[in-house]
């Protein structure tokens, strides 16, 4: 397909990739829904719905730069909550950089410098209950409410860059919950497309029995305001026509299947995939030779 291109690079991170977060208890907790699932399927899938929106870690930087240094640091009110946020550069036109889960929002940081040579204005944020903002709890509605109130706070927005979780939940919050908001271009990194896919790995992960992995599918329904079938990306992407795409995706990515990318590209007719290989979930955000591919999406007219 000529709307898919392999990004060539020969550039090397010795870096191990970060592994995905699971609790220390998981064996333990699939043990309970074992038990409890089938006697009090309801019950369970309050809990698990609990568990899928609570953040079992929040990421820290071990070391400081002069990117997280020259930050200018303010907060963003939503929903009772306080969210930390932070801005470089004084471009009339922003660029907002959105985080996915248990990241914070200085993680995409590397996209920070090709963007202001480029005069952009560049916004980063730490979602609920990430980083440094408040709160303990969130999901796919709330989470993208909280991109909604920085969007606004900021008086309208240029772009988007966001990574995986922070896909999603910016594209949810375009397509579903925002009023005359629009957004030139997006630049979604490993992002997961499918909500049903994103239950079933949940299901399980948790080791849900069935009757409870209805009932955590119908809650998640109804956080979401209709179907997880809907809710797919496929379905929301051709919605945004005014709106240019470039996904990004790694084929090593062992978190977010490469294919998630791929079946959104052959259904979003104003859509181009990046593909890396060799970087994984989280390092090709790193590689400098992607970094200028999205500087170059961003200075194309």
């Amino acid at each position: 397909m000529n709307n898919i291109e392999l990004l060539p690079s020969g550039w090397k991170d010795p870096s191990p990739e970060r592994p995905a977060s699971f609790p220390q208890v998981l064996s333990f907790i699939q043990v309970g829904f074992r038990v409890l699932g089938p006697v009090a399927p309801r019950l369970a899938s309050r809990l698990a719905l609990r568990l899928f929106s609570t953040p079992h870690t929040r990421a820290r930087h071990a070391v400081s730069d002069e990117w997280l240094e020259s930050a200018r640091l303010f907060e963003i009110p939503y929903d009772g909550l306080k969210l930390k946020g932070y801005e470089w550069g004084t471009g009339s036109r922003t660029v907002l950089l959105v985080h996915g889960w248990e990241s914070r929002g200085t993680a995409l940081r590397t996209f920070v410098p090709g963007l202001l040579e480029q005069g952009f204005r560049v916004v980063a944020f730490d979602g609920p209950a990430h980083g440094d903002s408040e709160g303990k709890h969130t999901n796919l509605r709330h989470f993208g409410g909280a991109i909604l109130a920085v969007i606004r706070q900021l008086g309208g927005i240029y772009g988007i860059i966001a990574h995986s979780f922070g896909g999603a939940s910016s594209l949810y919050a375009l397509t579903q919950l925002s009023s005359g908001i629009s957004v030139e271009k997006m630049v979604l990194i490993a992002m997961p497309a499918s909500m049903v896919r994103i239950w079933k790995e949940a299901v399980h992960t948790l080791g849900l029995p069935a009757r409870a992995a209805n009932q955590f599918k119908l809650r998640m329904e109804q956080i979401g305001g209709q179907s997880l079938e809907e809710m797919d990306a496929a379905h929301s992407g051709p919605s945004l026509s005014h709106c240019r795409f470039l996904l990004v995706h790694d084929k090593q990515d062992t978190q977010v299947a490469v294919d998630n990318s791929i079946s959104l590209v052959e259904k979003w007719p104003h859509a181009h995939l990046v593909l890396t290989d060799g970087y994984g979930h989280f390092r090709l955000m790193k590689n400098p030779d992607l970094l200028n591919r999205v500087s170059r999406f961003f200075s194309d007219h």
